[in-house]
């Protein structure tokens, strides 16, 4: 696809959600990364050809999607989802966004190792509060949210000093201590971080 034709899909959130199903887009003014967060986020995390960024709870890979048009790093995204896994792959394809890639599974299968930048929008919460859940198709409870959050931690622990995080609606007293605070910005809402030891 051109790239002026490419251009056109970010030029609004809009625009971008589009491409989705309707009852995808229905979901995207909470549940999806805005374009212009992702752009911040992506700049901050992939900011070189040697970047891989990890996003956790990927949904249909919005922030994938726009960190690979707006950042040179790569994009993978982890989502437990398959439809949206399918939908999110469908317009990778049909962008050509091939610095972005779409992964089905659950996050505590997963390693954070070899990623060198992590975003994390708050996937987790809908195992606490119920309404605000994406859809009936996993299993949602606060013991669930009790065990990612402790994966994640753990993953954030181990992680190698250099490492990038990018939050979005995120308490700063869920992050390790061994991270410091960059910047924030949206009304404090997207917070970059680094871990220094």
């Amino acid at each position: 696809m051109e790239e002026a034709i490419i251009d056109q899909h970010f030029t609004s959130d809009e625009a971008f959600d589009s491409n989705y199903p309707v009852y995808i887009r229905e979901l995207s003014e909470i549940h999806w990364t805005p374009l212009a967060v992702i752009k911040v986020a992506a700049r901050y995390l992939g900011p070189n050809e040697g970047s891989k960024v990890i996003d956790i709870g990927a949904g249909v890979g919005k922030f994938c999607i726009g960190g690979s048009h707006y950042a040179k790093g790569t994009f993978t995204g982890i989502e437990q989802r398959k439809n949206f896994v399918r939908v999110g792959k469908k317009l990778i394809k049909e962008l050509g966004a091939d610095r972005a890639a779409l992964l089905h599974g659950n996050f505590v299968d997963f390693s954070l190792a070899g990623f060198d930048g992590i975003y994390f929008f708050n996937s987790f919460h809908e195992n606490v509060v119920l309404a605000d859940s994406l859809d009936e198709l996993i299993d949602r409870s606060p013991e669930l949210y009790d065990l990612y959050t402790k994966h994640l931690l753990s993953q954030l622990t181990q992680a190698p000093v250099g490492t990038r995080l990018a939050t979005y609606w995120i308490s700063t007293g869920e992050i390790p201590g061994s991270y410091r605070l960059v910047s924030s910005h949206f009304d404090t809402h997207l917070k970059l971080w680094v871990k220094d030891h």
